[in-house]
């Protein structure tokens, strides 16, 4: 609760600057009650990953290098790989936020070895393509968590801190596509009149040379995210424990 209480008073004093946004980390969020509990797990993986440049940003063009699925290094579920690193430890968007995904997901079948995942081995692929979007200015990690029912797409209004955000940019002159980026929340941007003009997030991408918190502006200029075409979810397999205990007791 302290964490967005502070988050809630810094918007008091947006007027007095043209835009401003809390200076939060992952790690800002530990312990906050109002954030939901598998958010906070979800930022509590993220805040492991260091910020210094070790896992820099490589999106491999057709024949580039090794074959990989974007993530720091490999990553299992059940014990059985499922995504493939690098010997460099790079990374690109969509295969890190699966990653961190994928890593408290694991953790949270350890702990509820009851829970039937309807996630295995054999469905990841299809888990990691709607994941990876595949469709131009899709929703990628929403499209994933519902269709697996892992989680939900959820409106701008409720989005909190540890939630997956795909966005998508207004294409520029030598853009063939409009640019897309698969985030995890971390604030909102609020410009002088206290309306929400941008978002920190946390990815990894080549302005910040790899893994690192950043803000990006909504707007109708090239280059700005297009509100229109950005999405939010939500992960939350407990909703599928929930709905295994209801199923037993009838």
């Amino acid at each position: 609760m302290r964490t967005i209480a502070l988050l809630l008073f810094s918007l008091l004093f947006a007027g007095a600057c043209a835009s401003h946004t809390p200076n939060v980390t992952p790690a800002s969020f530990a312990g906050d009650p109002a954030i939901p509990p598998f958010n906070q797990l979800i930022l509590a993986e993220a805040a492991k990953y260091p910020t210094d440049g070790t896992h820099t940003y490589w999106w491999p063009r057709k024949g580039e290098g090794p074959k990989y699925d974007g993530c720091s290094a490999d990553v299992f579920l059940g014990g059985k790989k499922v995504m493939s690193g690098e010997p460099e430890g790079r990374t690109f968007c969509c295969g890190l936020t699966l990653e961190v995904f994928a890593k408290v997901y694991d953790e949270f079948l350890k702990q509820n070895p009851g829970f039937e995942s309807p996630l295995t081995e054999k469905n990841w692929k299809d888990f990691q393509g709607k994941w990876f979007v595949r469709e131009m200015q899709g929703d990628g990690p929403g499209d994933a968590l519902e269709a697996y029912g892992l989680g939900e797409k959820i409106a701008r209004g409720d989005v909190l801190p540890g939630d997956f955000v795909q966005l998508w940019r207004n294409k520029r002159e030598t853009e063939k596509n409009p640019s897309g980026h698969s985030v995890i929340f971390l604030a909102w941007q609020y410009d002088q009149k206290g309306e929400i003009n941008g978002l920190r997030y946390w990815s990894t991408q080549t302005s910040t040379n790899g893994l690192h918190e950043r803000i990006e502006e909504f707007g109708e200029k090239p280059g700005n995210i297009d509100a229109a075409h950005t999405y939010y979810s939500r992960a939350n397999p407990k909703a599928g424990l929930k709905q295994n205990a209801k199923s037993a007791g009838q």
